[in-house]
Formats: structure tokens, C-alpha cells, sequence
């Protein structure tokens, strides 16, 4: 529509895009309507191609056949009005904040083409057709994200954004490839009831299993594979960096839902070791963020490791058969997602009024920006509280996989409430201190936009804790909890929320100083890692590459020389008469027995 309609202006191309939101949003909620009173989903299926590849061999691999498969159950639904309820605001918010953003109209229409692409994945049953449209998501972000391409810290950043992605994007459509090449099929009504047919290999399951989480895991952003997030978070547009922050988790958890029964299926090792993987992120994540001095970096990766946690208690859920509280992981990334795109719109309203990217630099934001300051309080609260109805429905407390997600609920919840405290309270360090009038709150009109999402993120953190709510989206039976169950919970983010808010009454100098400190010493030796690499492996390889490089040409040109000179021997040959060929032939032969006869070389 914004190329039909020549849309040009800022706000023009907005009220388009906002349109195709709504509209969406729409249809969801009618859709949503339609299957409030019935526990099977809609499904339509048509075939998008079909083609004879072979006639003979296995019957599954005669025909190669890409259906356009549309599944939408109760859970889909609320992913997708999570989807469009979170771009729309946001881009409610950069309605009016983007006034100085290059390029509005193609801004719009790339975002208007990603949500095209999440709707897709989110509704796709086909392998094929689910990669295309995570694929077109996947491009649609990458432009999002390089949007201020003409400077060279966004088109470094982008660079990021582009390959690592598409990495993990690879291992993803190579653990499609592995299923395809083990069963011939692509529809997953037709692959799962096969997954131990015969010819079936643990084997093959194990490593499809484990290429698909890795293509996943890179989309959900975990560490280590949360770089294309936080190398961005400075550098693109904030509406991209809320909207990939909180979209694509929301379609990573439910494409990793979908396909879980082939992790079922593969080995009870190789999903142990997975949630062990995510186990370690969770944890990993937060950790690096307690370091972070750049406050959307570290929002995004303390939001990283809720994301672990979340993803481990989904894959937990399906380790037996008797779990049926995986659909509690996906019900806390729900939740997330919206309080994520709130605290990264806040915090680069703050960081752009105060013209600075350190935090040791901020200050007395409460006073100055009340409005962006306590939407970082508000979502800080919400992703330290979010996982809490996840692991009371599918976390033992008395396990040792209970502790891990415990402390890394607690790291989670000091890191987030850390860089409320360190932009809120205390002296502004930056020069704009002298000038009070300068460091604005952003304008009253687009205000309500992020409290917006926190209410949304709230309301479903909320219904995360009751089992009405995953009653809904898997039809299952879930016991209601036991009440030390949740205050265990709890407990947790509020001892994070407590220690971190000691620290800073104690003295906010003296935490910023230790934040400092950790951060120089992690950076020296940081560098001090990469030149030892750089040193001794990377240069080497470079020179070897170079030389080889080098070497590659003329040793081709000396090969076609002796390739040259072998032809016209033989060709030499093919010409001589035969008598002298043989004559000198046996004269050789004749000299090589007498040099090799005993005695002859003493």
C-alpha cells in the first residue's frame, strides 16, 4: 500500500503502517473469537508445489510437494496479538520520536513486510513454508536494524546483524534438510506420527535436534548468540531494536514448541544437554550484563537471559512424557516480550537527552525524565517478576535445575533494576548539568505508549500464574500450585531487587566505581585476549591464506606447463616410429637393471 499510494511523508507512511497493524490485529482477535469455543485449531492446508523428482525408490522421496499448511490454535493466537500489539505500540511511539530518522517510508514498509513474515511463521506448518517466512523476517530485520546505514557505526553494526543471524539460520535449514533426507516429508502432520518409522536413527534425530535449536537459539538471542542484539541496541533505530527485542523471541519460543517432538524423540541425553546449554545462558547472560555500562545493552542482555530461562523450562517440559508444563515457558516469554520493547524505548529516551552512552555518566532522571524513568522501574519489576509463573509450574525448587534458575532469576533482576537506579537517582555527570532545561522528557503525547506496553506485559505476566491460562493453550490438565510455591518464587527477584537497591543507598559512587572497575578489568582482558589471538592464530592464518593465495596461481601456471609438455611428448610419441621407441626403451631398461644389481653402487 505505501508504494501504491507514493506515501512519502513520516507520518503518512505511519498511519499506513498503522492501519495494516490494526487490520491484523482485527482479524486475530476474530480468529481468536472463532476458537474460544472449541479446543482443535483452524487448520487449511494447500499445495504450493508439487513436482515428480524420481520413479523408483521410496514412495516419500518420489515427490518432492511445499504446502501452504495454516495452523492456528489458541496459543498462536495470543503470539500473534503479542506480535502486532507490541509493533503497533512501538510504532505509536516512533510516530512522533523518529522525526529525525532517515528514509520514514521505507522504514514502514520494511516494518510492515517483517510483520508480514512473523504472521507466516507463526501460522506455518510446513517446514519449507516456515523457513520462507522466517527467512523474509530474518532479511526484513537486518534492514530494520541497518536502517541509519549511511553512518559507520550503524553499517559496522549491521554487518553483525546480517551474518551472525544468518548463521544460525544455516542450522536451521540444515536440520530441515536432515528431517527431509531421513523421511521425505515437510507437512509436520506428516513427519511427527513417522519420527519412529522404519529406517529412523537415533543418530539422525540427534543431529537434526540439535542444528534446529542452534538455528532457533540465534533468533531468540541467547548467549552467546545475543551479539546481533547488543552490537545494535546503539546504533539502529529504537523502534527496530524494540521491535526485534520483542518479537522475535515471541516467534522462536513458538517455532521451538512446535518442533519439540523431534527433540522427544531424538535421545533423553541430547535434551538433557540442551537445557543444560540453556541452563548455562541463563545464567551466562546476566552475568555479563552486571558489566554492561551502555543501558539498552545491558536491558537487552539481562533480557537475554530470561529468554534461557524460558527456553529451558520449555524444552524441560517435554524431557517426559508425564510433563505438561512446557506451554508455562512459553506463557513467561509472553509476558517478557512487551516489558522488553518498553525498557529499550525508555532507556534510549534517556540516553539521548542525556547526550551520553555510560551509564556512570547518568543521573537524576527521576527528576528530569519522571515519565521515561519510571518505565524503566516498571519494566525492571516486570522481567524480574515474569519468569515466576513459569518455574512454579515447571521447576522444582529442591532441584539442582530449580537453584540454577533461581540464580539466574536472581542475576536477572539485579541487572535490570541496576539501570533504573544508576540513570535515576544521583548528580548528572555530563555537562548538561549546568543546563537543566536541555535534558527533556520525551513529549507528553507518546507517553502513554510504553506504559502501554508494561500493562499489556503485566496483564500477561499475571495470567502466566494461574492454570486457566496454559489450561487454554494446551487443552491439558494443570494443577494449581501450592502457595510456598510462589512465595519461594517470589522471593527471589525481590532479594535481587533488594540487594541492588542497598548498594545504591548505601552509596551510588561507590556501586557506579565498582561497575567501572568490573568493566575496565573484563575490557583489559578482553584485549589483552584478542591480541594473544590475534598474534598467534588469526595473523598467521591470514599469512598462510595470503601466501597460499598466492602460491595457488603459479602452481597452477607450473601444472599447465607439465600438463603442456607431457601432451607434446606424447603426442611425440604417437608420431615416432615404434623400432627406435623400443630400441631406447630396452637401452633404458638395460642401464636401470645394471645400476640396481648387487654390487654395482658400493
Amino acid at each position: 500500500m505505501i508504494a501504491i499510494s507514493t506515501v512519502r511523508t513520516r507520518r503518512a507512511a505511519a498511519n499506513t503502517t498503522l492501519l495494516g497493524v490494526l487490520v491484523s490485529l482485527g482479524a486475530t482477535l476474530l480468529v481468536g473469537a472463532g476458537l474460544a469455543r472449541r479446543t482443535a485449531p483452524f487448520v487449511a492446508s494447500y499445495i504450493y508445489l508439487q513436482t515428480n523428482v524420481a520413479f523408483s525408490g521410496p514412495t516419500s522421496f518420489q515427490n518432492f510437494e511445499i504446502d501452504i499448511a495454516l495452523h492456528v490454535s489458541h496459543l498462536t493466537v495470543v503470539a500473534l496479538a503479542v506480535v502486532e500489539l507490541c509493533v503497533g505500540l512501538v510504532l505509536l511511539w516512533n510516530r512522533v520520536m523518529s522525526r529525525n530518522e532517515p528514509g520514514p517510508a521505507r522504514f514502514h514498509a520494511v516494518v510492515s513486510i517483517f510483520l508480514f513474515g512473523c504472521i507466516g511463521a507463526l501460522m506455518s506448518w510446513d517446514l519449507a513454508e516456515l523457513f520462507t517466512f522466517w527467512t523474509l523476517a530474518g532479511g526484513t530485520t537486518y534492514l530494520l536494524l541497518a536502517h541509519r546505514w549511511g553512518a559507520d557505526d550503524a553499517a559496522r553494526a549491521g554487518r553483525v546483524a546480517l551474518a551472525l543471524p544468518f548463521l544460525t539460520d544455516l542450522f536451521l535449514l540444515c536440520g530441515i534438510a536432515v528431517l527431509y533426507s531421513a523421511y521425505g516429508k515437510q507437512n509436520l502432520d506428516d513427519l511427527l506420527p513417522i519420527l519412529h518409522m522404519t529406517g529412523w536413527s537415533a543418530r539422525t534425530l540427534v543431529i537434526a535436534s540439535v542444528l534446529l535449536f542452534v538455528g532457533v537459539a540465534g533468533r531468540l538471542a541467547l548467549w552467546p548468540l545475543q551479539s546481533w542484539i547488543t552490537t545494535t541496541a546503539t546504533t539502529a533505530p529504537p523502534a527496530a531494536s524494540a521491535i526485534a527485542q520483542s518479537v522475535w523471541p515471541v516467534i522462536g519460543i513458538m517455532v521451538l514448541y512446535r518442533l519439540l517432538p523431534v527433540f522427544y524423540a531424538s535421545s533423553p541425553q541430547a535434551m538433557r544437554d540442551i537445557v543444560i546449554a540453556c541452563s548455562v545462558s541463563a545464567v551466562a547472560a546476566p552475568l555479563a550484563s552486571l558489566i554492561g555500562r551502555e543501558p539498552r545493552q545491558v536491558l537487552a542482555v539481562a533480557g537475554s537471559g530470561i529468554m534461557a530461562v524460558a527456553t529451558a523450562i520449555v524444552i524441560h517440559g517435554f524431557q517426559y512424557s508425564y510433563f505438561t508444563f512446557a506451554t508455562a515457558g512459553v506463557a513467561c516469554v509472553f509476558a517478557v516480550a512487551p516489558a522488553r520493547a518498553a525498557a529499550t524505548l525508555a532507556a534510549s529516551a534517556v540516553a539521548r537527552a542525556m547526550r551520553t552512552l555510560d551509564m556512570a555518566e547518568m543521573g537524576d532522571a527521576w527528576q528530569r525524565m519522571r515519565a521515561s524513568a519510571g518505565v524503566l522501574l516498571g519494566a525492571a519489576v516486570l522481567i524480574g517478576m515474569a519468569p515466576t509463573g513459569a518455574l512454579v509450574f515447571g521447576v522444582d525448587t529442591r532441584s539442582r535445575f530449580g537453584v540454577v534458575l533461581g540464580e539466574a532469576v536472581l542475576l536477572v533482576s539485579v541487572a535490570a533494576l541496576r539501570v533504573f537506579l544508576t540513570v535515576s537517582i544521583g548528580p548528572l555527570a555530563r555537562r548538561r548539568a549546568f543546563e537543566p532545561d536541555r535534558v527533556r522528557d520525551i513529549p507528553r503525547p507518546v507517553r502513554p505508549w510504553p506504559y502501554a506496553l508494561l500493562v499489556v506485559s503485566a496483564a500477561l505476566a499475571v495470567a502466566a500464574m494461574s492454570s486457566p491460562w496454559l489450561v487454554f493453550f494446551d487443552h491439558r490438565t494443570h494443577h494449581l500450585p501450592q502457595v510456598a510455591a510462589y512465595m519461594i518464587w517470589l522471593t527471589i527477584p525481590l532479594v535481587g531487587f533488594a540487594l541492588v537497591g542497598i548498594a545504591f543507598r548505601r552509596s551510588k559512587q561507590n556501586a557506579v566505581r565498582a561497575m567501572v572497575l568490573f568493566d575496565e578489568a573484563v575490557s583489559r582482558r578482553t584485549a589483552a585476549a584478542t591480541a594473544f589471538l590475534d598474534r598467534y592464530l588469526f595473523i598467521p592464518l591470514l599469512n598462510i591464506v595470503g601466501r597460499v593465495s598466492t602460491w595457488v596461481p603459479i602452481g597452477d601456471s607450473a601444472i599447465g606447463r607439465v600438463s603442456l609438455l607431457s601432451g607434446r611428448a606424447a603426442a611425440t610419441a604417437v608420431i615416432a616410429p615404434a623400432l627406435p621407441v623400443l630400441v631406447v626403451m630396452a637401452v633404458l631398461l638395460a642401464f636401470l637393471i645394471v645400476l640396481l644389481s648387487p654390487g654395482v653402487l658400493r
